[in-house]
C-alpha cells in the first residue's frame, strides 16, 4: 500500500521530534555518555538495559533486542497504526498537518472514526454531566452528596447521570450529527436486530479519561438495587479496560510523586481527591493487568495497594503484588480495619485518619495474610503455616532482607532461623527444572543476533559518516541483512528510514543492534578501523577461494588445470599484499 503522507512531511516530523522527550512519558530516562539510558517498557528487568539514541531518533534495548525509530516505539506504546503515530509525532512537536493525503483509504477511516468516537464519547460525557443537574435528577444528585462529594469534587471528575429513557443519548447525539453506527463502536448505543437504545440508563456516570485528557469509555454505577452494580464500556477502537486505569489524566500535571494510590474503586479515587490525596487511580473493573502496572509504573517509584479490607479485596490485594514482582514495581499495602474499603474508612475516620495508616511492605502482607488464614495455636498448623512462608520468601535475593523475614517467622512459629533457611534450601531443590530455568521467551531476549563480526563492524563504521565514499562495497558483505542496511545508506537512507523500512523482524532487530552500536572514534580512527575490517573480510575471502579452486584442481587436467593454477597463483599474490599491508 502506497504511503499515506507525502516523503517530505514525513521527514519534516522526524526531524522535529525528539525520542528522549516522547520515551520520557513512559520511561524515567538519565543521560549517559551520547545516550540515555532507563528500564525496558517492553520487558522486565532491574538494571537498565534500554537505550535511547537522541541523535538517531532511535532506541534498542539490550536485554530484549526490541528496537526501532521513534514513530515504532508510539505504535508500540499506544497500539497506533503507522499514520496514527506520525500524526500524533505531528500534534506532539508542532508540526503542521500535511498538505497533501496521499490515498490509503483504509487507514483514513480507521483515523478518522477514532476521532469520531473521542468526539462521540466527550458529548457523551457532556450530555451526563449536565443532566445531573436537572430537577428531575435531582435523586441522583443527592445519592453523590450523601456519598460524602461535593459539588466541585463531583464537576472536577465530570460525574454524571444516564437517563432512565431508552433512547435519550442516541436522539441527543444523533442531533449533534453521530450516526448510529458511530455510537454503536463507541458503546454508547446497543443494536439488537432492529431495535437501538442507549448502553447506560438510570446509572451515575463516571467518565473515562485516558492519560491524553481523552474521554475513551464510562464506568456506570447503579443508584438502587439494579444488577450490576458496576457496568463498563465494552471494548471498542478507543478503549480496553486492559490498558486504561481510571483517574490517570490527573496525574499529568504531577511532578516528583513519591507513590501513587491503587484502589479498586471510582468513587475510592474520588474519595481520597477531596482530601487532598491526588495520586490515586483505579483499575476499570477487572483484576490488576501487567498493561495497567506498565502504564502507571513510571509516574512514582512505588505503589501503594489501598484495596477493600474484606477477604475479596485482600485476595485481589495478593493478586496484584503477584503482577507487580513480575513487573519490577516495589508495593506496600495499606490494610482497612472491620473490611472497610477506602471510601467508607475516609467517611468514618476522616482525613487524618487516612494518613494515619502506615502501609506495610508487599512480603509483609503476603505473610499476614498468610497467618491470618493459620491457627497458630495448633503446632500442625503452625509447621505448615513455616513450610508455606518459606516458600513465599524465595523470591527475595537480598540476604539482609531474607534474614529479617525468617527472624520473624522463627519468633512466630518456635523454629530456629538456621532450620527454616535449610527447608528454603530444601524449596529450591524440589522445583523442577522447567520451573527453575527461565522461561524460553527470557532465554530467548539474551540471545544475539548471528551475524559475522568483520562485517557487522565495517556497516556501523560506515554508518558514522565519517568513511569516503566508494571504500565500502555491497560485495563486501555475505550476510543478506548486513548488504541491505549498506545498500540503504550508501543511497542516503537515514538510519531511522532503515528501521521503518526494514523488511522483516530480524533485520529490524540487526539494524537496531547495529545503530545502538555506533563506535565513538574521529575520523582517522574510523578509516584504520574500516581498512582492519575490509582486510580481514577480503582475506577470508580470498582464502576461501583458493581453498575452493584447490578443491577443483584435484579433477582438473591440460589447460582447465593450467588456469585454475594461475587463478590460485594471483589470489595468493593479493593475499601476500594484503599480509604486507597489515604488517606496515
Amino acid at each position: 500500500m502506497a504511503p499515506r503522507f507525502p516523503t517530505s512531511w514525513v521527514d519534516q516530523v522526524y526531524a522535529a521530534s525528539s525520542i528522549v522527550d516522547v520515551v520520557s512519558n513512559y520511561v524515567p530516562l538519565q543521560k549517559k555518555g551520547q545516550r540515555h539510558w532507563g528500564l525496558c517498557p517492553f520487558h522486565n528487568e532491574k538494571t537498565a538495559s534500554f537505550s535511547v539514541n537522541a541523535e538517531l531518533n532511535l532506541y534498542y534495548c539490550f536485554g530484549c533486542k526490541a528496537s526501532g525509530n521513534i514513530a515504532q516505539f508510539v505504535m508500540e506504546m499506544e497500539k497506533y497504526t503507522y499514520p496514527e503515530a506520525l500524526l500524533y509525532l505531528a500534534k506532539q512537536f508542532n508540526v503542521p498537518p500535511p498538505p497533501i493525503m496521499e490515498d490509503d483509504p483504509e487507514a483514513e477511516q480507521r483515523r478518522s472514526l477514532r476521532e469520531r468516537l473521542y468526539e462521540a464519547s466527550k458529548e457523551a460525557a457532556v450530555y451526563y454531566h449536565d443532566q445531573l443537574w436537572l430537577p428531575e435528577h435531582s435523586e441522583a444528585l443527592e445519592y453523590l452528596h450523601n456519598r460524602g462529594l461535593d459539588d466541585s469534587v463531583i464537576r472536577r471528575f465530570g460525574i454524571g447521570v444516564s437517563p432512565n429513557e431508552w433512547d435519550s443519548l442516541l436522539i441527543h447525539l444523533q442531533g449533534k450529527g453521530f450516526s448510529v453506527e458511530e455510537l454503536q463502536q463507541a458503546a454508547l448505543i446497543t443494536v439488537k436486530e432492529n431495535t437501538r437504545y442507549d448502553t447506560f440508563r438510570d446509572r451515575i456516570m463516571f467518565p473515562i479519561i485516558n492519560r491524553y485528557g481523552q474521554t475513551i469509555g464510562f464506568g456506570a454505577r447503579a443508584m438502587g438495587a439494579a444488577q450490576p452494580k458496576y457496568l463498563n464500556t465494552s471494548d471498542s477502537l478507543i478503549f480496553n479496560k486492559r490498558f486504561n486505569v481510571y483517574g490517570i489524566n490527573l496525574l499529568r500535571k504531577m511532578r516528583s510523586l513519591d507513590q501513587l494510590y491503587l484502589v479498586e474503586g471510582y468513587l475510592d479515587v474520588i474519595a481520597l481527591n477531596q482530601i487532598g490525596v491526588g495520586n490515586a487511580i483505579a483499575t476499570l473493573g477487572t483484576s490488576l493487568t501487567p498493561e495497567q502496572v506498565r502504564l502507571i509504573k513510571n509516574y512514582a517509584p512505588e505503589i501503594w495497594i489501598a484495596y477493600d479490607g474484606d477477604e475479596a479485596g485482600q485476595a485481589a490485594t495478593l493478586r496484584a503484588l503477584d503482577v507487580m514482582q513480575q513487573e519490577g514495581v516495589k508495593a506496600r499495602v495499606l490494610r482497612f480495619p472491620d473490611g472497610l474499603d477506602p471510601d467508607d474508612y475516609i467517611h468514618q475516620h476522616g482525613e487524618n485518619g487516612f494518613k494515619a495508616l502506615k502501609p506495610v511492605l508487599g512480603m509483609a502482607f503476603r505473610l499476614m495474610h498468610l497467618e491470618a488464614q493459620t491457627d497458630m495455636s495448633n503446632d500442625e498448623q503452625k509447621r505448615e503455616y513455616a513450610r508455606k512462608a518459606c516458600q513465599i520468601l524465595q523470591v527475595i535475593t537480598e540476604p539482609v532482607e531474607l534474614d529479617y523475614y525468617l527472624g520473624r517467622i522463627s519468633l512466630k512459629t518456635g523454629i530456629a532461623k538456621e532450620v527454616l533457611a535449610q527447608q528454603m534450601q530444601q524449596g529450591h531443590k524440589n522445583k523442577s527444572n522447567s520451573l527453575v530455568q527461565p522461561p524460553l521467551t527470557r532465554r530467548r531476549m539474551r540471545e544475539t543476533v548471528s551475524y559475522p563480526q568483520s562485517e557487522f563492524t565495517l556497516a556501523a563504521l560506515l554508518a558514522t559518516g565519517k568513511l569516503p565514499e566508494n571504500l565500502v562495497v555491497t560485495t563486501d558483505f555475505e550476510d543478506g541483512h548486513l548488504r541491505a542496511i549498506v545498500e540503504a545508506l550508501q543511497e542516503g537512507k537515514s538510519p531511522a528510514s532503515i528501521m521503518e523500512n526494514a523488511t522483516d523482524e530480524e533485520m529490524r532487530k540487526v539494524a537496531g543492534e547495529l545503530f545502538n552500536r555506533l563506535p565513538d572514534l574521529d575520523k582517522t580512527e574510523t578509516l584504520a578501523a574500516a581498512e582492519d575490517c575490509l582486510r580481514i573480510i577480503r582475506t577470508s575471502k580470498l582464502n576461501d577461494r583458493i581453498k575452493q579452486l584447490s578443491e577443483e584442481l584435484k579433477n582438473q587436467d591440460g589447460d582447465q588445470k593450467s588456469l585454475t593454477l594461475y587463478l590460485i597463483s594471483e589470489l595468493q599474490a593479493e593475499l601476500e599484499k594484503q599480509s604486507q599491508h597489515q604488517a606496515h
